[in-house]
This record gives structure tokens, sequence and C-alpha cells, in this order.
């Protein structure tokens, strides 16, 4: 069989002993780990541990990779499944980043009461997500801030295609009233 992807010539190059070719695996799929696990986490720390993990255990269980299903939603469900063990072993209080606002980034915004509102909007988005449970989290990340289709997330999580639609209806809903409580959107924008 011939190889065709790049993933594939790098997995198989890797499986031969070239630490390189894992390197560079590393190197195609890191942005889109780590945002995913920002968007699971919301905590850009704890999201830069976890994606180191996530490598972690990919170097380990690469080898063991049987290709039947592309890499990159091994690699996702992967990535879903060591998030969620390391949110389940630290049931630490979860908090938003912080950032804090240098005089270089205020001369790149046009309007620096522009970027608070925009800062503040996306942290309260951040925060009504993060009280869903974990894997509505899950579900809701990968549909709406990944545009990925509930085939594509249930095989990623492996469950059934119908559990997912339920878990994006469920936090969808979730979501809607809590951020018409806060006043984030109006009900006629949900709606009602």
């Amino acid at each position: 069989m011939k190889l065709t992807s790049t993933d594939s010539r790098l997995i198989e190059s890797f499986r031969k002993g070239d630490a390189a070719a894992f390197d560079a695996l590393v190197e195609r799929h890191k942005q889109r780990v780590f945002n995913l696990l920002y968007r699971m986490t919301g905590d850009r720390e704890r999201a830069e541990d976890i994606t180191v993990d996530v490598f972690l255990e990919t170097y380990f269980s690469l080898p063991g990779f049987k290709q039947k299903a592309k890499f990159t939603t091994w690699l996702h469900r992967l990535a879903v499944n060591v998030c969620l063990e390391h949110l389940r072993r630290k049931k630490a209080k979860r908090q938003l980043e912080e950032t804090s606002l240098e005089e270089g980034e205020a001369k790149a915004v046009s309007s620096p009461a522009e970027l608070v509102i925009t800062k503040e909007l996306a942290e309260r988005i951040i925060g009504a997500i993060q009280v869903l449970p974990e894997t509505h989290r899950a579900a809701i990340t990968m549909f709406y801030l990944e545009g990925r289709s509930c085939a594509e997330i249930a095989e990623i999580l492996d469950i059934p295609r119908n559990t997912v639609k339920t878990r994006i209806f469920y936090a969808t809903r979730v979501l809607r009233d809590r951020l018409q409580d806060e006043g984030i959107i109006s009900s006629s924008l949900a709606g009602e």
C-alpha cells in the first residue's frame, strides 16, 4: 500500500525510528490541538499543559495506531480523552484566562473601549461554556467553534451520532438561557 498523505508518511517514518518525523507531526497539529483544549478548558496555561500531555500520550500510542480512522480524528479523540481525564483529576475551580493590557497592545487596537467590551463578552461566553458538563462542553466546542459535523464528533468521542446531537441541543439551550439571563443576548436573537 502506497502512503499518500503527509501524516501517513510521517507516522511510518516515526515507526521506523525517525524522531524528526514525530516532531513534524507535532508541529503540524499542535495549534489545532491547543485550540480545542483551550476551548474546552477556558484556561490558556492549562490548555498548554494538556497539549504537552496529549503529545506525550501520542508518542507512546502512535506505534499502535492502525490507521482505520484519519490521524486527525484519532488525535482529536485522544486530545478530548486526555483533557476530560485531566479535568476529572483536577477538580480545582476553573478560572478564565487573565490577560493584562500592555502599552504595545493598546496602540494596535482601534479603540481601547472596543477591546474591553470584546474581551469581556468573550470571557462571559467562555464562562457560560465552562458551567456545562464536560461531555457537553466537548461536543459544543467541536460543533460551533471548530465547525465539525455531528458525524465527525461522534467518531472523535466514540459515541453514537444521536448522542452528539442530544448533547449539542442540550448545551445550546443551556447556553442560550444563561446568556439571556446575563443580558448578553436578547430573547429576540434566541428565536423567541
